[in-house]
């Protein structure tokens, strides 16, 4: 398994740090940066960034670093799955994609031997998610690293359904500026074109439910659904992030059909 993905909020000075570090032990790791540029310590965005990308991956070892909560007494933990291996912080940010990819085991890192030999207090991306990821792309086995748990942390992570009203949040902002929400597809009952009630950070709209951003007005506001599977807000060739002042971990409400 020699692929090790990276997803932190760390930016790519002390990320090259922890690609130092995996190759210092495995000179043929395939390193595959997925970003470095989460909102610091934003746990729910990374969580995001992991669920939407692993899927796409072969086999592979997935390292997320969003750990605003370092140096405490919170657990590093490898997520033993179906399809490869999640480690980092026990804060939720892997659990979402862990479950995407089936859990089989969670183990929390224990074995000194595994990591580097002087550990920073503020930067276990670095001294022991790196090295750890490093030995387990080389063969070594999760239960030699650590010990199984059963009550690590998981997250919020999808919008719930109460009645006539779908709430959820906003979990993500991408480059286009289009409002990801955590509300699943499932959750839609329209038709293509409908006009569809939603409130936003307590802004009350209407906007309409259409296949992809082609088939607006340019300029128009759209709800549709993301690459990943989730309610989305976007504008046809305009920035709906802009628009509408919306943040990662504002409320979203869908109230149903106009």
């Amino acid at each position: 398994m020699k692929i090790i993905t990276l997803t932190t909020d760390i930016g790519w000075f002390y990320a090259a740090q922890m690609k130092a570090k995996i190759l210092s032990i495995n000179g043929d790791a395939r390193i595959v940066d997925i970003t470095h540029s989460i909102h610091p310590q934003n746990i729910l965005e990374g969580a995001y960034a992991l669920y939407s990308s692993v899927i796409h991956f072969p086999e592979a070892i997935h390292i997320a670093v969003v750990d605003p909560e370092v140096g405490t007494e919170r657990r590093p933990i490898i997520v033993e799955t179906k399809k490869g291996y999640l480690v980092g912080p026990d804060n939720g940010i892997l659990i979402p994609a862990a479950s995407r990819l089936g859990i089989k085991n969670v183990y929390e890192i224990k074995e000194k031997k595994y990591m580097a030999e002087k550990i920073s207090n503020t930067f276990h991306g670095r001294d022991i998610f790196s090295p750890v990821a490093a030995h387990l792309s080389l063969g070594v086995m999760p239960y030699e690293i650590g010990e199984k748990i059963e009550d690590y942390k998981n997250l919020d992570f999808e919008g719930v359904e109460e009645g006539e009203i779908i709430s959820g949040k906003v979990i993500f902002i991408d480059r286009f500026g289009n409002i990801i929400t955590n509300i699943p597809d499932r959750y839609v009952k329209w038709k293509h074109g409908d006009w569809v009630g939603v409130r936003l950070s307590g802004k009350a709209l209407e906007i309409k439910f259409l296949k992809s951003y082609g088939y607006a007005e340019k300029g128009e506001m759209l709800l549709t659904v993301s690459s990943s599977n989730f309610l989305e807000i976007s504008c046809r060739d305009g920035n709906a992030h802009e628009m509408l002042g919306a943040e990662i971990g504002d409320t979203v409400e869908i109230l149903g059909k106009v």
